[in-house]
């Protein structure tokens, strides 16, 4: 299997710190982006199911969608997404309760886990982006790796503001959509306190070596998203096949294994008869193993709609 790039989070995982950037009104005349939008039917059925790749951060050039994405929206009983990240911002006890388990509370630090380079980078880049605070000595390795996903962000001009994932559950709150949660907040914290400290302290060490080049690919993949051609983003998303077993043990709990349970999901509700309009990370959606792929290999014909 190909494996996902560092710190292309953004397309994978909704995980992110919340309040990076100033909030805005996305306001747009003209639609004037082409994303992939992928239609899921199967043949005995009437209903449909629409995959269409989420990116957490935006900026105000990606709205308003097309309106082939927004009617396959309107025409939809239901979003499914990875958690109601709307709904989770709003419960603060939630998120202390779930962010106090990236704390130390054995007395030690971060200083004690990673080398003083490491240690000395990390810092630099988290004030370059106003991040940093004595707290984060307390945090673990994977909750620096993840701050720094912000500080890409943030470099490449994004805003989670703008993010897909967020603006289709505001948009079903407001009519009354019902909602499927794929996934939880919890089970996205667990899997990253599941890595233990070695792989812990190897993503931060490559989240940092890697920063440069993150953010050309970032604004890049930002690009390509708009435009929507599949073969375009595997490409750029995805690397040749390694058997490095970081990588394997990291592709696994991030990619494979959560592609699976979600491909079970959504087939379970859409053999219900209902229509739905997915939107999850892209990484989830494109390239060997996806979402389209496994629904594929189960007999499912995969359309692209670009109109």
């Amino acid at each position: 299997m190909k494996k996902l790039k560092y710190l292309l989070l953004i397309l994978c995982f909704s995980f992110m710190l919340t309040g990076c950037g100033k909030k805005e009104t996305v306001e747009a005349p003209i639609a004037t982006t082409s994303p992939l939008l992928l239609e899921i039917s199967k043949e005995g059925t009437e209903n449909k199911l629409y995959l269409f790749g989420s990116i957490h951060a935006g900026d105000e050039s990606l709205y308003p969608l097309p309106d082939y994405v927004l009617n396959a929206y309107q025409n939809s009983d239901a979003i499914a997404v990875e958690f109601d990240l709307v709904e989770f911002t709003k419960d603060l006890s939630n998120q202390m309760q779930l962010l106090s388990k990236f704390v130390y509370t054995d007395g030690t630090k971060i200083t004690d886990y990673i080398e003083n380079d490491t240690y000395t980078k990390g810092v630099a880049l988290l004030k370059s982006a106003g991040l940093y605070t004595s707290m984060m000595n307390h945090y673990k390795p994977i909750m620096w790796q993840s701050l720094l996903e912000n500080v890409v962000m943030i470099d490449a001009g994004l805003n989670e503001n703008y993010g897909i994932d967020q603006y289709f559950l505001k948009l079903a709150k407001s009519d009354n959509k019902a909602i499927i949660e794929l996934e939880s907040a919890e089970y996205q914290y667990n899997m990253l306190l599941g890595f233990d400290m070695d792989m812990q302290v190897y993503l931060l060490e490559e989240s940092i070596k890697q920063m440069d080049e993150s953010k050309e690919n970032m604004i890049a993949l930002y690009d390509l998203y708009k435009k929507g051609n599949k073969e375009d983003l595997e490409k750029l998303v995805f690397e040749e096949e390694t058997s490095d077993a970081y990588t394997e043990q990291y592709n696994n709990e991030l990619i494979t294994v959560r592609n699976q349970n979600m491909t079970e999901a959504l087939e379970k509700n859409f053999l219900e008869g209902k229509n739905i309009f997915c939107t999850v990370g892209l990484a989830h959606i494109i390239g060997e193993g996806g979402i389209a792929d496994l629904l594929e290999q189960n007999g499912y014909t995969v359309t692209i709609i670009n109109k």
